[in-house]
């Protein structure tokens, strides 16, 4: 099986130093890591030498893992860990072990909606599109999205950098800045309050500066290894400049964070925002929204197809409402 050789060769050199989850394949090789999902008659193995490793469920043999899962049968649901007992394949539940057998494995997943399943460390990636075009005119576009989030506990913390510009015929068309801070304080396992810090500038626009602050709460719909959906709702206080005046406003501040994957994690959609809703006659609603779709290249690299949208009800006169944004990229996982 020489798709699986060098993941095979790092499995052994290993193995003796880590614990985890095991697979063993059709010709009794043996590999290791973390059982990250199955879907589509594919199992998706996360290790730390070989990235994501995807193995076809009729090659494998046996399978053990150290969580538990939530698993679809082909006629049943179980909650349990995949274990092994006198050869035979169990699901151990917390009141017996269910035999079971592996092609019968629709989809497993592992829940990350816990407090106690939040891992501690940083999770960081950046998007990078840049272009250039010349002949009867010239163009130049840089745009730029690091986004990173760190969990510990009870509590998730995330950053997101955002720099748009543009320049056509050495005239700064577009200048956008966006730096957004977000910090969760779990409650329960769905339930947590929430704080978020906003900076965003776009002089193009006649908006020097907004600076949002605000807190709330929120509902965490799902968290697995397929995908992630939370919202949150809550009141801030909106400091803005501009055209050269300076006012602050109370907000409704309603923000949305989904990303799903498909086919064994090569696909992954995501969708991002924010909506402000201040009570001012003359300011209305501001929405910030970043969605796409990635595709792995493997476990570091992606190309992204990304839209970026800020729209303004009432924007400063002599300006369009929306301006959007379409990047082409690549994408690197750290």
């Amino acid at each position: 099986m020489n798709r699986y050789l060098l993941a095979l060769v790092a499995s052994m050199i290993s193995y003796g130093f880590a614990h985890g989850d095991t697979v063993v394949v059709e010709n009794g090789d043996v590999l290791t890591g973390k059982v990250d999902s199955i879907a589509g008659g594919r199992l998706v193995l996360s290790t730390t030498y070989a990235g994501n490793v995807v193995i076809d469920m009729a090659a494998i043999r046996q399978l053990e893992t150290e969580g538990s899962y939530n698993l679809r049968l082909r006629d049943k649901r179980l909650v349990g860990r995949l274990s092994v007992v006198e050869g035979m394949p169990v699901v151990a539940t917390k009141m017996a072990n269910i035999p079971y057998e592996i092609i019968d494995l629709r989809v497993v997943s592992q829940s990350n909606l816990a407090v106690s399943s939040l891992a501690s460390e940083w999770n960081s990636r950046v998007d990078l599109a840049l272009a250039l075009s010349s002949g009867n005119s010239t163009a130049e576009s840089f745009n730029t999205l690091i986004e990173s989030d760190f969990k510990q506990d009870k509590t998730a913390h995330k950053i997101t950098l955002l720099v748009n510009t543009e320049d056509s015929e050495g005239l700064k068309t577009k200048d956008q800045l966006d730096f957004d801070y977000g910090f969760k304080l779990f409650l329960s396992d769905q339930w947590f309050s929430a704080a978020n810090a906003e900076y965003f500038s776009d002089p193009i626009k006649d908006v020097d500066q907004r600076i949002s602050v605000g807190i709330g709460a929120g509902y965490q719909f799902v968290d697995n290894s397929f995908g992630a959906l939370s919202t949150e709702l809550g009141l801030s206080a909106v400091q803005e400049q501009l055209d050269g005046d300076d006012e602050v406003n109370p907000a409704i501040r309603w923000g949305v964070d989904y990303n799903r994957y498909f086919l064994a994690k090569s696909i992954e959609l995501f969708h991002r925002q924010s909506l402000l809703i201040i009570p001012d006659d003359d300011r209305g609603q501001v929405l910030s929204s970043s969605t796409g779709v990635r595709f792995a290249l493997n476990h570091r690299i992606d190309t992204a197809f990304r839209v970026d949208l800020n729209y303004e009800t009432d924007p400063i006169p002599g300006n369009e409402k929306a301006d959007t944004t379409y990047t082409l990229g690549l994408g690197v996982r750290f």
